[in-house]
């Protein structure tokens, strides 16, 4: 299948952008309530602060959370229409002024309070188009009272959600059996499984432990990860109990490939002499790959000047660094062209 293809043409055009927001998580999103003990799990007063990372990516380019101006995050309580203004420094949240990370070490899901929104707000101002552009992105905790004897499995993402151009090379997930509050980490088999097509999920070969180590290649723009864990202890009210977390969705928002041909002898060719070498470039996230035409394979056809496609066989040239395996660079010559001719390639 084709990864991308071009055409020698000239054009002149006004690129708008797309933003891909988010707001990724280092503890699950549901925490467990004990109503006997009054205890929560996870608790961000605990061990393990909940860390909240704002996610906003430019289509085709990198996260420009850096880069935006008047971030501000609100929290809001279940049941209410206000949202508060969080203040970096009080009520157990903090907030890193460049990454926009906000940081809770204080439970805030007691008493009555079973769920709570933080909402993260900022404006990107394109470079390019010099447009502002206002991003709003909100994200909901919330909690599940249950007694000691409840058993529930979990699974979340501890390190994000989100790969970029093979990058980072992997993302862990990680998958918990509570009972009650507490955390079950003996005679556990766990085995990971992949969505097929949101209804069928396959079991990953090897993956029985309990953490998963997402790649790349596993994730084709997005895919669905979910664990079920068995219960082998033969003193266990719940022994070879099965449960099953719930799935988590896991996202590639991996750069296009983008097809340039140039020319090496401008675009025209007069009285009936001259030649010039087409060479297809393929950028990824600003940088060219395959410089040498080594990797990607070319398919290259033709039309005339009516627009008709022309039967022709590209002949490869060396070209710099370039070598002729795969047709990344060809020759053509005023004999190739009569009157007008425009050239494709199509690259996979």
């Amino acid at each position: 299948m084709a990864k991308t293809s071009a055409s020698f043409t000239l054009m002149d055009y006004t690129d708008g952008i797309s933003l891909i927001t988010g707001i990724d998580s280092n503890l699950p999103l549901t925490s467990l309530y004990d109503t006997s003990n009054q205890t929560l799990n996870p608790s961000w007063a605990g061990d393990t602060s909940l860390q909240l990372t704002p996610v906003v990516r430019k289509a085709g380019g990198t996260d420009v959370v850096s880069t935006m101006t008047a971030k501000t995050w609100k929290r809001r309580i279940a049941g209410s229409a206000t949202w508060t203004t969080v203040t970096s420094g009080s009520n157990g949240e903090t907030i890193n002024a460049t990454s926009g990370v906000l940081t809770v070490s204080e439970d805030k899901l007691t008493t009555d309070v079973w769920q709570i929104d933080y909402q993260f707000s900022g404006t990107y101002t394109d470079p390019v188009l010099n447009l502002a552009f206002p991003v709003t992105v909100a994200i909901t905790l919330s909690r599940v009272a249950n007694g000691t004897s409840f058993v529930v499995a979990r699974a979340y993402a501890t390190g994000g959600s989100q790969f970029k151009n093979h990058s980072p090379s992997s993302l862990s997930l990680k998958a918990e059996l509570i009972r009650g509050t507490t955390k079950d980490t003996t005679n556990l088999d766990y085995q990971w499984k992949k969505s097929i097509n949101g209804t069928v999920w396959e079991n990953i070969a090897g993956a029985t432990a309990a953490t998963l180590a997402v790649t790349p290649s596993m994730v084709d723009s997005f895919a669905m990860f979910k664990c079920s864990i068995l219960d082998t202890d033969a003193t266990s009210d719940t022994f070879n109990i099965s449960y099953d977390t719930e799935a988590v969705s896991i996202l590639d928002v991996t750069d296009p490939y983008q097809a340039v041909i140039e020319s090496t002898a401008g675009s025209y060719f007069k009285n009936d002499t001259g030649s010039t070498t087409l060479i297809c470039r393929v950028y990824q996230n600003g940088e060219e790959i395959d410089g040498t035409g080594v990797s990607l394979t070319y398919s290259w056809t033709k039309t005339d000047k009516d627009g008709t496609a022309v039967a022709f066989t590209p002949t490869a040239v060396a070209h710099g660094s370039i070598v002729t395996t795969k047709k990344k660079a060809i020759s053509v010559s005023h004999d190739d062209v009569l009157i007008k001719a425009t050239y494709f390639c199509s690259v996979s």
